[in-house]
């Protein structure tokens, strides 16, 4: 491909999808670009795709959700579920979803949760 400059409009579509998540391969099919114009364009725009970002990664997560993270989690409590599961869910690492969560509302999660009761049921039955 040829070089040329980049239109207002293909700049918002990459600002829009690139932080989205959206596939880079798809938006430079989009755009007519190839994967390493686009990826060169949005590093130099400051743009972070969420395959790389936890705090993306979070963001994108609360939008689906609609509501914040914190709300999220203590949900997820409630109904049992391990930190685990809402990380995975995320996408991220436990270690992120720690610092994102603090202190406060990573430890107040019980320690039985939906799995490990289901596995203390299963050792109880084979016993």
């Amino acid at each position: 491909m040829q070089w040329r400059e980049w239109t207002t409009r293909e700049l918002a579509f990459l600002d829009k999808h690139y932080p989205a998540g959206v596939p880079v391969a798809r938006i430079a099919r989009a755009l007519g670009r190839t994967i390493t114009a686009v990826k060169r364009r949005a590093q130099e725009r400051g743009l972070v795709h969420p395959g790389r970002s936890s705090a993306q990664r979070i963001r994108n997560f609360e939008a689906t959700h609609g509501k914040p993270l914190a709300e999220i989690a203590r949900e997820y409590r409630d109904r049992r579920l391990s930190r685990r599961d809402l990380a995975h869910d995320i996408g991220i690492e436990n270690p992120a979803l720690r610092r994102a969560l603090g202190d406060a509302l990573w430890h107040s999660w019980p320690r039985m949760t939906i799995g490990r009761i289901d596995e203390a049921r299963r050792r109880r039955k084979a016993a």
